[in-house]
C-alpha cells in the first residue's frame, strides 16, 4: 500500500488517537469527545446554530448529534428553543456554563493540535490541511452522488 491509499490507514490512527486524547482530557469537564466537538465548534465558529446545520457542518449523524445535544442539555452546557420563522427546527444556544468552560475546552483541543504539529514545519502543515481539506471535499461530492464510486 502507497500514496493515497495510506492516507485512509493515517487517517484512521490519527482520528482514533486524537478522540482518544480529547476524551481523555475532556473527561474531568464531564465531557466525552462528540459533546466536546459540538461545543468547540459553538464557541468558535457561531452559537445559535440550527441542530441540523450542526449535523451538516461537523459530518455527524442526525441521531449522534441529538444524543451529544441531549446529554448537553441535561448537562447545562446547551439550551434548545424552536426556530421562531420555521418551528420544524431547534437551534442550539450555548449556557453561561458552556461559556464559562470555553477557555479550557479551546486550549484543550488547542494543546492536543500542537502535540500533533511537534516539528514539523508550518508550510508542511498548510500543505497537509490542504490536502486533507481537498480529500474531504472529494468524500462530501462523492456521498452526494451516491453509488458512483463503486467498482462497476
Amino acid at each position: 500500500m502507497s500514496g493515497i491509499k495510506d492516507i485512509w490507514l493515517y487517517a484512521n490512527n490519527i482520528i482514533n488517537s486524537a478522540r482518544q486524547m480529547v476524551n481523555e482530557e475532556l473527561r474531568p469537564l464531564g465531557l466525552g469527545s462528540a459533546e466536546g466537538n459540538i461545543l468547540l465548534h459553538l464557541l468558535t465558529h457561531e452559537d445559535n446554530l440550527r441542530q441540523d446545520d450542526l449535523v451538516e457542518v461537523l459530518e455527524i449523524s442526525k441521531p449522534a448529534v441529538s444524543r451529544a445535544l441531549l446529554s448537553l442539555e441535561k448537562k447545562g452546557f446547551v439550551k434548545r428553543k424552536k426556530d421562531r420563522e420555521d418551528k420544524r427546527y431547534s437551534r442550539v444556544l450555548l449556557s453561561e456554563k458552556a461559556h464559562k468552560i470555553g477557555p479550557i475546552l479551546v486550549q484543550i483541543y488547542e494543546n492536543i493540535f500542537s502535540f500533533a504539529a511537534q516539528g514539523i514545519p508550518e508550510d508542511e502543515i498548510k500543505n497537509f490541511i490542504e490536502l486533507f481539506r481537498r480529500v474531504s471535499e472529494s468524500f462530501t461530492q462523492a456521498r452526494k452522488e451516491k453509488g458512483k464510486w463503486g467498482v462497476k
